[in-house]
């Protein structure tokens, strides 16, 4: 019976012995297909993890640990890479598929996606792979690009709309609107195009721009009144009246309370996250034109 027992015991001590190992043999320790190769990269101790094929329909090629959320939406280019894709992490760090002459064959000889024209009024011209959302808000001069845009690709190699003369003509020829003296009391130095209600509270420096203003549209390409040496002293002797952002939406930069409509757009987010409200060297209150605020309303309108 001691025999027994002893036998026993050293069974399962080996057993316990080797079982790291079988499991380890299964992927545990060794090497698998996953794990290495042109299709993995990266161990323990601070290597990145595996390239993994992702998305619905396995088109794209990223880290195991990234989780990739795509479309269904079915397209020939996919079985390519299902084909003939290696998937493995590149110079750069990056995981993708590896360029072989087989994969770029499929895709097209590595030409790009065409351009289409997409957006909720057909206002926006980009690639055909681009996921494109934007806002129903009907624009007049959304009709001239089904008149007159051609939406192709540029030299650059982002596609747009093709600067015509008929669809600059269309969309305004680049002249600007005139201004015109609006607002409840005549304080307001706007372009035509644009709505402006303010609230009728008279202020006495409200007869200086009857006096003495000069509605223009300054070097700046924007309206506002004339800074000549009569309005100034008129006002209070040249020094402006601070400015104050203001609109329903906050989209307005002005010198004073201006009420608008509250129909939200998209862009009007920019001018809380970057814009900068101040008044200009023409004199005029206005946003700060900063390269992120330019670039976060172009996102916001596709244009």
């Amino acid at each position: 019976m001691d025999l027994f027992s002893k036998r026993h015991r050293l069974v399962v001590g080996m057993l316990v012995l080797f079982v790291p190992l079988l499991t380890g043999a299964k992927g545990k320790g060794c090497q698998s297909p996953g794990d290495g190769g042109p299709g993995g990269g990266g161990s323990a101790g601070g290597e990145p993890g595996d390239c993994r094929p992702a998305g619905c329909s396995g088109q794209i090629c990223a880290d195991a640990d990234d989780e990739v959320v795509t479309t269904c939406e079915w397209r020939e280019e996919y079985a390519c890479y299902a084909e003939h894709g290696v998937c493995e992490r590149g110079a750069s760090g990056e995981c993708g598929w590896r360029p072989t002459p087989e994969l770029e064959a499929c895709l097209g000889g590595g030409e790009p996606a065409p351009c289409v024209v997409t957006g909720c009024s057909g206002q926006v011209c980009a690639d055909a792979d681009d996921e494109v959302v934007t806002t129903c808000e009907w624009r007049e001069e959304y009709a001239c690009y089904a008149e007159h845009g051609v939406c192709e690709r540029g030299a650059s190699g982002e596609c747009g709309w093709r600067p015509t003369p008929e669809l600059e003509a269309c969309l305004g020829g680049g002249e600007p609107a005139p201004c015109v003296v609006t607002g409840c009391s005549g304080q307001v130095c706007a372009d035509a195009d644009d709505e402006v209600v303010t609230t009728c509270e008279w202020r006495e420096e409200y007869a200086c721009y009857a006096e003495h203003g000069v509605c223009e549209r300054g070097t700046s390409g924007e309206c506002g009144w004339r800074p000549t040496p009569e309005l100034e002293a008129c006002l209070g002797g040249g020094e402006p009246a601070p400015c104050v952002v203001t609109g329903c939406s906050n989209q307005i930069c002005a010198d004073e309370d201006v009420a608008t409509d509250c129909v939200w757009l998209e862009e009007y987010a920019c001018f809380a996250e970057h814009g900068v409200c101040e008044r200009g060297a023409s004199g005029e209150c206005g946003w700060r034109p900063t390269p992120e605020l330019e670039a976060c309303i172009e996102a916001a309108t596709g244009n």
